[in-house]
């Protein structure tokens, strides 16, 4: 009987020896599957700032991406001294929206408009008040700015068409300015210039994870069961390939989150017959030399827009 129990708690604890053994395998994979969920779903980042706050006037705008239809909302703030064929359209980083609000985007939109520009701000999907619940870090959203950039010219019958962006917005805008011929300006902050390798060698920093054997899983979660193909948001394809634009490359040299050597190798894929210019900050967190910045970052954007964003 003794040894009957014996055997009895040997096999109990057999079984609960194997139990965690058998799980580490599932939890090997599904914790990189979730990470990948979450860096392509993340919750929506709320808009509580508006331009009424900063003095302007705006209208509330809606349309739809070419992509796939999904509804975009937005502002569209016209020039404050006079009516204006020139729009500068903004687009937010990831897990922003579109105010902007950690930089203090808008302060530099009301200068924008004081200076005789429309702006058009609106959120990329999954962002704000756009519907939409999949974030593709660019694969997405080159088509909602896109969509924008038309959307000023059929709906507010603008001329010349500059984009003003920020990170994955920085990214987008390369890809979708270099396709869309009614843009002539891009101003770019903080890109990365290729967003395959770029999530091979610093995906890590993002899920906080060992770069192996998690990166490679995450990565490829990405691109089997959420479709996001990262090698189709490659901006140093598009700038290489492209002429008759004008680009402002805005990067810090302390930018942990997407090094500045990301803005460097797009600067010198730039073909020369393009206007290009590169200014590297410094002391600046991610995406914030406008905020540490902000009297160079204006002047030298304004230099910039009134020099390349001319009316033929």
């Amino acid at each position: 009987m003794l040894s009957e129990e014996k055997n009895g708690e040997s096999s109990k604890s057999g079984k609960s020896l194997w139990k965690p053994l058998l799980a580490a395998p599932a939890l090997f994979f599904l914790a990189p599957l979730g990470i990948g969920l979450y860096l392509t779903h993340p919750f929506p980042a709320k808009t509580t700032k508006n331009p009424e706050e900063y003095g302007l006037a705006f209208e509330e705008i809606e349309f739809f991406s070419r992509k796939d239809q999904v509804k975009l909302s937005g502002w569209w703030i016209p020039a404050v001294s006079k009516r204006s064929k020139k729009t500068v359209i903004t687009a937010h980083g990831y897990m922003n929206e579109r105010a902007m609000e950690r930089i203090e985007g808008l302060r530099l939109v009301k200068i924008l408009s004081e200076q005789g520009y429309n702006v058009l701000m609106f959120d990329f999907r999954n962002a704000g008040k756009s519907k939409g619940k999949t974030t593709g870090i660019g694969y997405f959203e080159r088509h909602d700015l896109y969509s924008a950039i038309d959307y000023a010219i059929q709906e507010k019958h603008q001329e010349k068409v500059a984009l003003l962006g920020w990170s994955m917005g920085a990214a987008s805008a390369l890809i979708a300015g270099c396709e869309h011929p009614a843009v002539s300006v891009i101003i770019a902050d903080s890109p990365f210039c290729d967003l395959g390798p770029f999530l091979k060698e610093n995906l890590s920093h993002w899920t906080k994870l060992p770069k192996r054997p998690f990166t490679p899983i995450v990565y490829h979660t990405m691109r089997k069961l959420l479709k996001i193909d990262p090698s189709e948001v490659s901006p140093i394809n598009h700038v290489k390939n492209t002429k008759g634009k004008s680009f402002f490359i805005i990067h810090s040299k302390t930018d942990k989150a997407i090094p500045y050597a990301e803005s460097e190798k797009l600067f010198q894929s730039i073909p020369s017959k393009n206007h290009k210019e590169l200014w590297l900050t410094k002391d600046c967190e991610h995406i914030h030399s406008y905020r540490l910045h902000k009297n160079e970052y204006t002047r030298r954007v304004l230099k910039f827009l009134n020099k390349y964003l001319k009316l033929d």
